[in-house]
């Protein structure tokens, strides 16, 4: 069963979206959209497809599922017109720039009987979910704390800078920190508070937002993780892009930084899973999450991420930024 597909915005995301989709069976990208003549073309090229307009493609009956990689403050308005153009949506993150967005987002694509999937892609990569089994079964015990970083150089590819501009990205905690914030949650539970500090320090480049952060999140079970973000790596920097992580159990610890040759560390005292350390494979998760969002589609079943696993992320990015402009701990409680 062919699946037909629209992509809008073909940016650095939609260029990724269209690598993914190319290596999928039964998916054809039908056609693409952007306000950039010059990277719908070079999309188009990608997926072997047509360059359209939003408006042909939410019009396009034979299209089925419309992914969405434009700047997160226009999310809102493109998924609401594809659900009611009865497209199934795959958005990419954060799911919106507000709480109010987002639960009109979920709503609508409810009402109009469509999957909304929201591409918080950390779940899917290799040294996550490899970290993730380890600690389901038990390798390092009870996790009591945990450390997180992921940053690089300030994303100057943003269609008019749109990065810079907090009112429309959020700024480091809610673009880049969500990522980690939605992983902590389905190792971690639910978090209870969280408190943030911001900066703006990157002296190579006029920014106007804050390009640093660093958040704590106190989860409901008593358990710490300390979450840093940052588009403040200096343009020289070896790596572009780096992701790094160390969970803490009462049994052992489980570490990994991608500039290590992608490689994992597991120190335990149990006899059930020695010590060891080993490279982690550099699998594609973005063909692997949209894979799996088509295949709940043709399944008839909840999607690997939804609006309203999104929405919670989202809440812990907008409380994150609250503290960090307030310069107190946030509950989530007050993020309504």
């Amino acid at each position: 069963m062919m699946t037909n597909v629209g992509i809008i915005g073909c940016g650095m995301m939609g260029k990724v979206h269209s690598i993914a989709y190319g290596g999928l069976q039964n998916i054809t990208v039908r056609a693409v959209a952007s306000l950039s003549r010059e990277q719908a073309e070079e999309c188009a090229r990608i997926t072997s497809s047509r360059t359209s307009t939003i408006e042909e493609i939410l019009a396009d009956d034979e299209i089925e599922i419309v992914s969405i990689c434009t700047p997160t403050d226009t999310h809102r308005d493109l998924v609401v017109e594809a659900a009611r153009n009865k497209k199934h949506v795959f958005c990419e993150k954060p799911i919106s720039r507000t709480l109010s967005d987002a639960l009109e987002m979920v709503e609508v694509c409810r009402e109009n009987g469509v999957l909304l999937g929201v591409n918080h892609v950390v779940r899917f990569f290799d040294a996550y979910t490899e970290a993730k089994r380890l600690i389901e079964e038990d390798a390092i015990g009870e996790v009591v704390m945990a450390r997180l970083y992921r940053g690089g150089v300030f994303p100057r590819h943003g269609w008019n800078n749109w990065f810079d501009e907090f009112s429309r990205s959020g700024g480091v905690l809610l673009d880049l920190s969500i990522h980690d914030f939605d992983f902590l949650r389905t190792l971690m539970g639910e978090v209870e508070s969280i408190t943030a500090r911001s900066v703006k320090t990157t002296p190579s480049h006029p920014s106007r937002n804050r390009d640093h952060a660093i958040a704590v999140l106190r989860f409901a079970n008593g358990s710490l993780a300390h979450v840093e973000g940052s588009w403040a790596e200096p343009d020289t920097a070896p790596s572009k892009f780096t992701t790094s992580f160390e969970f803490v159990g009462r049994e052992g610890m489980i570490t990994y930084d991608s500039d290590e040759d992608f490689t994992m560390r597991v120190q335990t005292v149990s006899r059930e899973f020695p010590s060891f350390s080993k490279s982690t494979p550099a699998s594609d998760p973005y063909r692997l999450h949209i894979s799996k969002f088509i295949e709940a589609i043709r399944e008839g079943r909840k999607v690997p991420v939804d609006g309203d696993e999104a929405i919670e992320a989202l809440k812990i990015s907008l409380a994150a930024n609250r503290s960090a402009e307030s310069g107190r701990p946030v509950k989530l409680l007050e993020v309504v």
